[in-house]
Protein backbone atom coordinates (compact mmCIF):
# COMPACT_ATOMS: atom_id res chain seq x y z
CA UNK A 1 0.00 0.00 0.00
CA UNK A 2 1.58 3.30 0.99
CA UNK A 3 5.35 3.41 1.33
CA UNK A 4 6.77 6.20 3.44
CA UNK A 5 10.55 6.29 3.57
CA UNK A 6 10.78 8.50 6.64
CA UNK A 7 9.96 7.65 10.27
CA UNK A 8 8.75 10.05 12.96
CA UNK A 9 11.53 12.31 14.35
CA UNK A 10 13.86 10.64 16.90
CA UNK A 11 12.89 13.16 19.59
CA UNK A 12 9.24 12.22 19.17
CA UNK A 13 10.06 8.51 19.50
CA UNK A 14 12.10 9.14 22.67
CA UNK A 15 9.22 11.07 24.27
CA UNK A 16 6.76 8.31 23.44
CA UNK A 17 9.10 5.63 24.82
CA UNK A 18 9.57 7.61 28.04
CA UNK A 19 5.80 8.03 28.45
CA UNK A 20 5.23 4.32 27.95
CA UNK A 21 7.89 3.40 30.53
CA UNK A 22 6.39 5.76 33.13
CA UNK A 23 2.92 4.33 32.49
CA UNK A 24 4.17 0.77 32.84
CA UNK A 25 5.80 1.57 36.22
CA UNK A 26 2.68 3.36 37.48
CA UNK A 27 0.30 0.60 36.52
CA UNK A 28 2.59 -2.13 37.78
CA UNK A 29 2.33 -0.47 41.19
CA UNK A 30 -1.46 -0.26 40.76
CA UNK A 31 -1.67 -3.95 39.85
CA UNK A 32 0.32 -4.93 42.94
CA UNK A 33 -1.92 -2.80 45.14
CA UNK A 34 -5.20 -4.16 43.84
CA UNK A 35 -3.92 -7.73 44.00
CA UNK A 36 -3.02 -7.10 47.63
CA UNK A 37 -6.51 -5.71 48.27
CA UNK A 38 -8.08 -8.76 46.62
CA UNK A 39 -6.02 -11.19 48.64
CA UNK A 40 -6.98 -9.43 51.88
CA UNK A 41 -10.63 -8.75 51.07
CA UNK A 42 -13.15 -10.05 53.57
CA UNK A 43 -16.62 -11.18 52.57
CA UNK A 44 -19.42 -9.50 54.58
CA UNK A 45 -21.12 -11.75 57.11
CA UNK A 46 -23.80 -13.81 55.40
CA UNK A 47 -26.29 -13.12 58.17
CA UNK A 48 -26.35 -9.42 57.21
CA UNK A 49 -27.57 -10.23 53.69
CA UNK A 50 -31.02 -11.62 52.91
CA UNK A 51 -31.07 -14.82 50.92
CA UNK A 52 -32.52 -13.08 47.88
CA UNK A 53 -30.41 -9.88 48.09
CA UNK A 54 -28.21 -10.83 45.14
CA UNK A 55 -31.23 -11.56 42.94
CA UNK A 56 -32.80 -8.27 43.98
CA UNK A 57 -29.65 -6.28 43.20
CA UNK A 58 -29.32 -7.90 39.80
CA UNK A 59 -32.91 -7.71 38.61
CA UNK A 60 -34.38 -4.68 40.40
CA UNK A 61 -35.14 -1.95 37.85
CA UNK A 62 -33.63 1.51 37.94
CA UNK A 63 -36.67 3.08 39.58
CA UNK A 64 -36.17 0.95 42.72
CA UNK A 65 -32.40 1.35 42.78
CA UNK A 66 -32.02 4.25 45.24
CA UNK A 67 -34.28 4.60 48.27
CA UNK A 68 -32.01 6.36 50.73
CA UNK A 69 -31.02 9.99 51.01
CA UNK A 70 -27.56 11.20 50.14
CA UNK A 71 -26.99 11.87 53.84
CA UNK A 72 -27.68 8.20 54.57
CA UNK A 73 -25.30 7.22 51.79
CA UNK A 74 -22.51 9.21 53.43
CA UNK A 75 -23.19 7.48 56.73
CA UNK A 76 -22.92 4.11 54.95
CA UNK A 77 -19.58 5.10 53.45
CA UNK A 78 -18.25 6.16 56.84
CA UNK A 79 -19.53 2.96 58.44
CA UNK A 80 -17.83 0.88 55.80
CA UNK A 81 -14.58 2.71 56.46
CA UNK A 82 -14.76 1.84 60.17
CA UNK A 83 -15.31 -1.84 59.32
CA UNK A 84 -12.32 -2.06 56.97
CA UNK A 85 -9.80 -4.20 58.83
CA UNK A 86 -7.12 -5.02 56.28
CA UNK A 87 -4.52 -2.56 55.00
CA UNK A 88 -5.69 -2.93 51.41
CA UNK A 89 -9.32 -2.31 52.34
CA UNK A 90 -8.43 0.72 54.51
CA UNK A 91 -6.36 2.27 51.74
CA UNK A 92 -9.04 1.68 49.13
CA UNK A 93 -11.76 2.95 51.44
CA UNK A 94 -9.67 6.06 52.10
CA UNK A 95 -9.52 6.77 48.39
CA UNK A 96 -13.28 6.27 48.15
CA UNK A 97 -13.92 8.71 51.02
CA UNK A 98 -11.85 11.34 49.20
CA UNK A 99 -13.65 10.71 45.89
CA UNK A 100 -17.24 10.69 47.21
CA UNK A 101 -19.12 13.57 48.79
CA UNK A 102 -22.85 14.06 49.28
CA UNK A 103 -25.52 16.61 50.07
CA UNK A 104 -29.32 16.35 50.08
CA UNK A 105 -30.52 15.36 46.63
CA UNK A 106 -27.04 15.30 45.11
CA UNK A 107 -23.94 13.10 45.33
CA UNK A 108 -20.53 13.98 43.88
CA UNK A 109 -17.78 11.56 42.82
CA UNK A 110 -14.37 12.90 41.76
CA UNK A 111 -12.36 10.74 39.37
CA UNK A 112 -8.99 11.25 37.65
CA UNK A 113 -9.16 11.16 33.84
CA UNK A 114 -5.75 10.05 32.50
CA UNK A 115 -5.35 8.17 29.23
CA UNK A 116 -2.57 7.35 26.82
CA UNK A 117 -3.82 5.74 23.64
CA UNK A 118 -1.43 5.38 20.68
CA UNK A 119 -3.33 7.90 18.56
CA UNK A 120 -3.84 10.85 20.91
CA UNK A 121 -0.89 10.36 23.24
CA UNK A 122 -0.92 11.26 26.93
CA UNK A 123 -4.01 13.04 28.30
CA UNK A 124 -4.51 14.15 31.91
CA UNK A 125 -7.42 15.76 33.71
CA UNK A 126 -10.28 15.36 36.16
CA UNK A 127 -13.80 13.93 35.82
CA UNK A 128 -16.29 14.89 38.57
CA UNK A 129 -19.56 12.95 38.52
CA UNK A 130 -22.80 14.36 39.98
CA UNK A 131 -25.74 12.07 40.77
CA UNK A 132 -29.22 13.66 41.15
CA UNK A 133 -32.28 12.01 42.66
CA UNK A 134 -35.99 12.78 42.24
CA UNK A 135 -38.64 13.21 44.93
CA UNK A 136 -38.75 9.44 45.33
CA UNK A 137 -34.98 9.54 45.96
CA UNK A 138 -34.27 7.60 42.76
CA UNK A 139 -31.30 8.40 40.51
CA UNK A 140 -32.72 10.26 37.54
CA UNK A 141 -29.86 12.39 36.21
CA UNK A 142 -26.07 12.05 36.06
CA UNK A 143 -23.83 14.98 35.10
CA UNK A 144 -20.19 14.20 34.33
CA UNK A 145 -18.17 17.20 33.13
CA UNK A 146 -14.45 16.81 32.54
CA UNK A 147 -11.48 19.04 31.87
CA UNK A 148 -8.40 17.48 30.26
CA UNK A 149 -5.16 18.52 28.61
CA UNK A 150 -3.35 16.94 25.68
CA UNK A 151 -0.12 18.16 24.08
CA UNK A 152 -1.57 18.05 20.55
CA UNK A 153 -5.19 19.08 21.12
CA UNK A 154 -4.76 21.44 24.08
CA UNK A 155 -7.45 21.91 26.70
CA UNK A 156 -10.61 19.87 26.16
CA UNK A 157 -13.81 20.61 28.09
CA UNK A 158 -16.58 18.00 27.99
CA UNK A 159 -20.08 17.85 29.41
CA UNK A 160 -21.99 14.56 29.75
CA UNK A 161 -25.63 14.32 30.79
CA UNK A 162 -27.37 10.98 31.40
CA UNK A 163 -31.12 10.85 31.98
CA UNK A 164 -33.23 7.84 32.99
CA UNK A 165 -36.90 8.76 32.33
CA UNK A 166 -38.09 5.28 33.32
CA UNK A 167 -36.69 1.83 33.99
CA UNK A 168 -36.44 0.72 30.35
CA UNK A 169 -35.14 3.93 28.80
CA UNK A 170 -32.07 6.10 28.90
CA UNK A 171 -30.85 9.20 27.15
CA UNK A 172 -27.47 10.87 27.07
CA UNK A 173 -25.92 13.98 25.55
CA UNK A 174 -22.17 14.52 25.20
CA UNK A 175 -20.65 17.81 24.05
CA UNK A 176 -16.92 18.50 23.92
CA UNK A 177 -14.70 21.28 22.61
CA UNK A 178 -10.90 21.28 22.38
CA UNK A 179 -8.73 24.30 21.67
CA UNK A 180 -7.22 22.42 18.71
CA UNK A 181 -9.27 20.55 16.07
CA UNK A 182 -11.44 18.22 18.16
CA UNK A 183 -15.19 18.82 18.53
CA UNK A 184 -18.07 16.49 19.32
CA UNK A 185 -21.82 16.48 19.96
CA UNK A 186 -23.64 13.19 20.56
CA UNK A 187 -27.29 12.57 21.37
CA UNK A 188 -28.74 9.11 21.99
CA UNK A 189 -32.10 7.88 23.21
CA UNK A 190 -32.93 4.19 23.68
CA UNK A 191 -36.11 2.55 24.93
CA UNK A 192 -36.42 -1.25 24.91
CA UNK A 193 -40.18 -1.05 25.54
CA UNK A 194 -41.18 2.02 23.57
CA UNK A 195 -44.89 2.88 24.04
CA UNK A 196 -45.52 -0.81 24.85
CA UNK A 197 -43.52 -3.91 25.71
CA UNK A 198 -43.63 -5.01 22.06
CA UNK A 199 -41.66 -2.16 20.51
CA UNK A 200 -38.01 -1.11 20.55
CA UNK A 201 -36.75 2.34 19.57
CA UNK A 202 -33.33 3.97 19.44
CA UNK A 203 -31.97 7.09 17.76
CA UNK A 204 -28.35 8.19 17.57
CA UNK A 205 -26.99 11.52 16.30
CA UNK A 206 -23.28 12.41 16.26
CA UNK A 207 -21.43 15.40 14.83
CA UNK A 208 -17.69 15.26 15.42
CA UNK A 209 -14.27 16.31 14.22
CA UNK A 210 -11.34 14.22 15.50
CA UNK A 211 -7.74 14.86 14.49
CA UNK A 212 -6.12 11.92 16.30
CA UNK A 213 -6.68 9.20 13.69
CA UNK A 214 -3.83 7.38 11.94
CA UNK A 215 -3.87 5.50 8.64
CA UNK A 216 -1.31 2.72 8.13
CA UNK A 217 -2.61 1.13 4.94
CA UNK A 218 -4.88 -1.86 4.37
CA UNK A 219 -4.56 -5.45 5.51
CA UNK A 220 -3.45 -7.31 8.65
CA UNK A 221 0.25 -6.50 8.09
CA UNK A 222 0.10 -2.78 7.45
CA UNK A 223 3.38 -1.40 8.75
CA UNK A 224 3.76 0.99 11.66
CA UNK A 225 6.36 3.07 9.82
CA UNK A 226 3.83 3.91 7.09
CA UNK A 227 1.43 5.75 9.39
CA UNK A 228 -0.10 9.05 8.40
CA UNK A 229 -2.36 11.40 10.33
CA UNK A 230 -5.83 12.56 9.36
CA UNK A 231 -8.79 14.49 10.77
CA UNK A 232 -12.13 12.73 10.41
CA UNK A 233 -15.12 15.04 9.96
CA UNK A 234 -18.05 12.74 10.64
CA UNK A 235 -21.77 13.44 10.83
CA UNK A 236 -24.18 10.56 11.20
CA UNK A 237 -27.78 9.93 12.16
CA UNK A 238 -29.27 6.50 12.81
CA UNK A 239 -32.76 5.29 13.79
CA UNK A 240 -33.58 1.79 15.05
CA UNK A 241 -37.12 0.40 15.21
CA UNK A 242 -37.79 -3.13 16.36
CA UNK A 243 -40.37 -5.67 17.51
CA UNK A 244 -39.88 -7.82 20.62
CA UNK A 245 -41.36 -11.32 20.41
CA UNK A 246 -41.13 -14.74 22.07
CA UNK A 247 -39.72 -13.13 25.23
CA UNK A 248 -36.05 -13.02 24.17
CA UNK A 249 -36.12 -12.37 20.42
CA UNK A 250 -36.11 -9.04 18.58
CA UNK A 251 -36.21 -8.06 14.91
CA UNK A 252 -34.75 -4.60 14.27
CA UNK A 253 -34.59 -2.42 11.17
CA UNK A 254 -32.19 0.52 11.20
CA UNK A 255 -31.60 3.37 8.78
CA UNK A 256 -28.25 5.17 8.86
CA UNK A 257 -27.13 8.33 7.11
CA UNK A 258 -23.46 9.29 7.28
CA UNK A 259 -21.66 12.26 5.74
CA UNK A 260 -17.89 12.11 6.30
CA UNK A 261 -14.54 13.29 5.01
CA UNK A 262 -10.90 12.53 5.88
CA UNK A 263 -8.61 15.57 5.81
CA UNK A 264 -4.99 16.23 6.72
CA UNK A 265 -4.51 16.08 10.50
CA UNK A 266 -2.86 18.40 13.03
CA UNK A 267 0.02 16.10 14.10
CA UNK A 268 2.88 17.73 12.21
CA UNK A 269 5.45 15.10 13.21
CA UNK A 270 3.63 12.61 10.96
CA UNK A 271 3.00 12.66 7.20
CA UNK A 272 -0.44 13.81 6.08
CA UNK A 273 -2.88 11.30 4.64
CA UNK A 274 -3.13 13.22 1.35
CA UNK A 275 0.50 12.25 0.65
CA UNK A 276 -0.21 8.54 1.11
CA UNK A 277 0.22 6.62 -2.12
CA UNK A 278 -2.00 5.23 -3.42
CA UNK A 279 -4.51 7.58 -1.84
CA UNK A 280 -7.32 5.60 -0.14
CA UNK A 281 -10.93 6.11 -1.11
CA UNK A 282 -12.62 8.81 0.97
CA UNK A 283 -9.66 11.17 1.44
CA UNK A 284 -10.18 14.89 0.84
CA UNK A 285 -13.63 14.26 -0.63
CA UNK A 286 -16.96 14.22 1.19
CA UNK A 287 -18.84 10.93 0.92
CA UNK A 288 -22.44 10.16 1.81
CA UNK A 289 -23.56 6.72 3.02
CA UNK A 290 -27.23 5.74 3.24
CA UNK A 291 -27.58 2.20 4.62
CA UNK A 292 -30.32 -0.08 5.94
CA UNK A 293 -29.62 -2.92 8.37
CA UNK A 294 -31.84 -5.83 9.42
CA UNK A 295 -30.87 -7.56 12.69
CA UNK A 296 -32.25 -10.66 14.37
CA UNK A 297 -31.30 -10.79 18.06
CA UNK A 298 -31.54 -13.30 20.88
CA UNK A 299 -30.89 -11.80 24.31
CA UNK A 300 -31.02 -13.70 27.62
CA UNK A 301 -28.76 -11.31 29.59
CA UNK A 302 -30.02 -10.23 33.00
CA UNK A 303 -28.81 -6.63 32.45
CA UNK A 304 -28.08 -4.70 29.28
CA UNK A 305 -25.12 -2.48 30.29
CA UNK A 306 -23.63 -4.50 33.16
CA UNK A 307 -24.63 -8.14 32.67
CA UNK A 308 -23.65 -10.91 35.06
CA UNK A 309 -25.11 -13.88 33.14
CA UNK A 310 -26.77 -14.84 29.88
CA UNK A 311 -26.06 -14.62 26.15
CA UNK A 312 -26.54 -12.22 23.26
CA UNK A 313 -26.55 -13.21 19.59
CA UNK A 314 -26.91 -10.74 16.70
CA UNK A 315 -27.17 -11.82 13.07
CA UNK A 316 -27.32 -8.88 10.66
CA UNK A 317 -27.22 -7.81 7.04
CA UNK A 318 -26.65 -4.23 5.88
CA UNK A 319 -27.11 -2.78 2.41
CA UNK A 320 -25.88 0.66 1.31
CA UNK A 321 -26.75 2.38 -1.93
CA UNK A 322 -30.26 1.30 -3.11
CA UNK A 323 -31.92 4.39 -1.58
CA UNK A 324 -29.13 6.86 -2.38
CA UNK A 325 -25.69 7.94 -1.21
CA UNK A 326 -22.24 7.75 -2.81
CA UNK A 327 -21.37 4.25 -1.60
CA UNK A 328 -22.71 0.80 -2.48
CA UNK A 329 -21.97 -2.37 -0.54
CA UNK A 330 -23.48 -5.44 1.11
CA UNK A 331 -22.32 -6.31 4.62
CA UNK A 332 -23.13 -9.34 6.76
CA UNK A 333 -22.03 -10.24 10.25
CA UNK A 334 -22.48 -12.29 13.41
CA UNK A 335 -21.86 -11.21 16.99
CA UNK A 336 -22.06 -13.47 20.05
CA UNK A 337 -21.52 -12.71 23.73
CA UNK A 338 -21.63 -14.87 26.83
CA UNK A 339 -21.40 -14.27 30.59
CA UNK A 340 -20.91 -16.93 33.28
CA UNK A 341 -20.86 -16.05 37.04
CA UNK A 342 -19.06 -17.94 39.79
CA UNK A 343 -18.87 -17.59 43.58
CA UNK A 344 -21.89 -15.37 44.08
CA UNK A 345 -20.92 -13.17 41.08
CA UNK A 346 -17.45 -12.48 42.45
CA UNK A 347 -15.99 -13.98 39.25
CA UNK A 348 -17.72 -13.32 35.93
CA UNK A 349 -16.24 -14.81 32.78
CA UNK A 350 -17.21 -12.85 29.69
CA UNK A 351 -16.46 -13.40 26.02
CA UNK A 352 -17.35 -11.85 22.69
CA UNK A 353 -16.90 -13.11 19.13
CA UNK A 354 -17.48 -10.89 16.09
CA UNK A 355 -17.05 -11.60 12.39
CA UNK A 356 -18.24 -9.37 9.54
CA UNK A 357 -17.42 -8.48 5.97
CA UNK A 358 -18.53 -6.39 3.00
CA UNK A 359 -18.18 -6.76 -0.76
CA UNK A 360 -18.54 -3.20 -2.03
CA UNK A 361 -16.29 -1.28 -4.37
CA UNK A 362 -14.93 2.22 -3.74
CA UNK A 363 -16.08 2.08 -0.12
CA UNK A 364 -14.45 4.85 1.95
CA UNK A 365 -11.69 3.38 4.10
CA UNK A 366 -13.30 4.67 7.33
CA UNK A 367 -16.53 2.81 6.41
CA UNK A 368 -14.82 -0.59 6.07
CA UNK A 369 -14.12 -3.15 8.81
CA UNK A 370 -11.98 -1.55 11.54
CA UNK A 371 -10.03 -3.09 14.45
CA UNK A 372 -8.31 -1.34 17.33
CA UNK A 373 -9.35 0.92 20.19
CA UNK A 374 -11.15 0.63 23.50
CA UNK A 375 -13.72 -1.91 22.22
CA UNK A 376 -11.43 -4.22 20.21
CA UNK A 377 -7.68 -4.97 20.31
CA UNK A 378 -7.11 -2.66 23.27
CA UNK A 379 -3.34 -2.58 22.77
CA UNK A 380 -3.74 -0.53 19.58
CA UNK A 381 -5.21 2.84 18.70
CA UNK A 382 -8.59 3.37 17.06
CA UNK A 383 -8.90 1.92 13.54
CA UNK A 384 -5.33 0.56 13.56
CA UNK A 385 -6.23 -2.23 11.06
CA UNK A 386 -8.58 -1.73 8.09
CA UNK A 387 -9.88 -4.02 5.35
CA UNK A 388 -13.11 -5.45 3.94
CA UNK A 389 -13.49 -8.24 6.54
CA UNK A 390 -12.62 -8.69 10.21
CA UNK A 391 -12.68 -11.23 13.02
CA UNK A 392 -12.33 -10.44 16.73
CA UNK A 393 -12.39 -12.59 19.89
CA UNK A 394 -12.23 -11.21 23.44
CA UNK A 395 -12.15 -13.09 26.75
CA UNK A 396 -12.01 -11.39 30.14
CA UNK A 397 -12.43 -12.31 33.79
CA UNK A 398 -14.28 -9.66 35.79
CA UNK A 399 -13.16 -10.16 39.39
CA UNK A 400 -14.94 -8.25 42.15
CA UNK A 401 -12.19 -7.26 44.58
CA UNK A 402 -14.19 -4.94 46.83
CA UNK A 403 -17.80 -3.90 47.37
CA UNK A 404 -18.90 -0.65 48.93
CA UNK A 405 -22.47 -0.52 50.25
CA UNK A 406 -23.78 2.96 49.53
CA UNK A 407 -26.79 4.61 47.88
CA UNK A 408 -28.78 1.48 48.84
CA UNK A 409 -26.86 -0.51 46.21
CA UNK A 410 -23.49 -2.18 45.90
CA UNK A 411 -20.66 -0.25 44.25
CA UNK A 412 -18.41 -3.01 42.88
CA UNK A 413 -14.71 -2.49 42.18
CA UNK A 414 -13.47 -5.00 39.62
CA UNK A 415 -10.04 -6.13 38.50
CA UNK A 416 -10.22 -7.58 34.98
CA UNK A 417 -7.43 -9.45 33.19
CA UNK A 418 -8.32 -9.86 29.52
CA UNK A 419 -7.13 -11.24 26.20
CA UNK A 420 -7.98 -9.84 22.76
CA UNK A 421 -7.17 -11.33 19.37
CA UNK A 422 -8.30 -10.43 15.89
CA UNK A 423 -7.42 -9.70 12.30
CA UNK A 424 -8.67 -7.99 9.16
CA UNK A 425 -8.51 -9.61 5.72
CA UNK A 426 -9.46 -8.67 2.17
CA UNK A 427 -11.32 -11.82 1.08
CA UNK A 428 -12.94 -14.59 3.16
CA UNK A 429 -10.58 -17.21 1.70
CA UNK A 430 -7.33 -15.44 2.60
CA UNK A 431 -7.75 -15.05 6.36
CA UNK A 432 -4.73 -16.78 7.92
CA UNK A 433 -4.13 -17.67 11.54
CA UNK A 434 -0.65 -16.11 11.53
CA UNK A 435 -2.23 -12.74 10.70
CA UNK A 436 -3.90 -12.62 14.11
CA UNK A 437 -2.82 -9.83 16.46
CA UNK A 438 -2.81 -10.47 20.19
CA UNK A 439 -3.34 -8.17 23.16
CA UNK A 440 -3.06 -8.96 26.85
CA UNK A 441 -4.13 -6.47 29.46
CA UNK A 442 -5.64 -5.52 32.77
CA UNK A 443 -8.71 -3.44 33.48
CA UNK A 444 -10.06 -1.70 36.57
CA UNK A 445 -13.81 -1.03 36.64
CA UNK A 446 -16.23 0.72 38.99
CA UNK A 447 -19.74 -0.69 38.60
CA UNK A 448 -23.09 0.41 40.01
CA UNK A 449 -25.62 -1.97 38.52
CA UNK A 450 -27.80 -1.92 36.56
CA UNK A 451 -26.32 0.72 34.25
CA UNK A 452 -23.33 2.70 35.59
CA UNK A 453 -19.85 1.46 34.58
CA UNK A 454 -16.54 3.33 34.57
CA UNK A 455 -13.48 1.63 33.06
CA UNK A 456 -9.71 1.92 32.92
CA UNK A 457 -8.16 -0.60 30.51
CA UNK A 458 -4.41 -1.07 30.03
CA UNK A 459 -3.38 -3.17 27.03
CA UNK A 460 -0.06 -4.55 25.79
CA UNK A 461 0.59 -5.45 22.15
CA UNK A 462 3.53 -5.84 19.79
CA UNK A 463 3.14 -2.15 18.97
CA UNK A 464 3.38 -0.95 22.57
CA UNK A 465 1.08 0.03 25.43
CA UNK A 466 -2.34 1.67 25.33
CA UNK A 467 -4.48 3.06 28.16
CA UNK A 468 -8.20 3.72 27.69
CA UNK A 469 -10.49 5.47 30.17
CA UNK A 470 -14.24 5.72 29.57
CA UNK A 471 -17.82 4.78 30.31
CA UNK A 472 -19.41 1.33 29.77
CA UNK A 473 -17.91 -2.13 29.34
CA UNK A 474 -16.24 -2.90 25.99
CA UNK A 475 -19.00 -5.51 25.53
Amino acid sequence: MGDFRHDPPPLHRKKVILQMKLLKVFYLISIIFFFFSFCNAEEPPSQNQPENSLLVRVTQPMEDMVTKTAHTAVEEVQAAAKEAHTLGKKFLQGLINIMIAASPGKTRVYLPAPSSDPNSGLTVGVLPVFLFVNKKEEIQHILAPSLTYNHTFGINSTMRHYWYPHKNAQMFIIASYATETNRRITFRYEDSQFLSEWFYFKCDLTVRRDGSFRFFGFGPRSEFKNQSNYTLKDNHFQIFTGINFLERLRLTLSNRYRLANALDGPIHSLPSITTFSPRPEGVDIQKAVLAQRLTLSYDSRDLILAPTRGHLFNLFEEIAGPLGGDTKYDRMGLEARGFYPLKNNQWITGWRFLVEGENGSKTPFYEQSLLGGKDSLRGFGDARFIDRNKMNLTIEERIRVYTLSAFNVNVDFELTPYYDTGMVFHDPDNGRIWDLHHVGGLGFRTVVRPNVVGIIDLGFSEQGTALFVGIDYPF
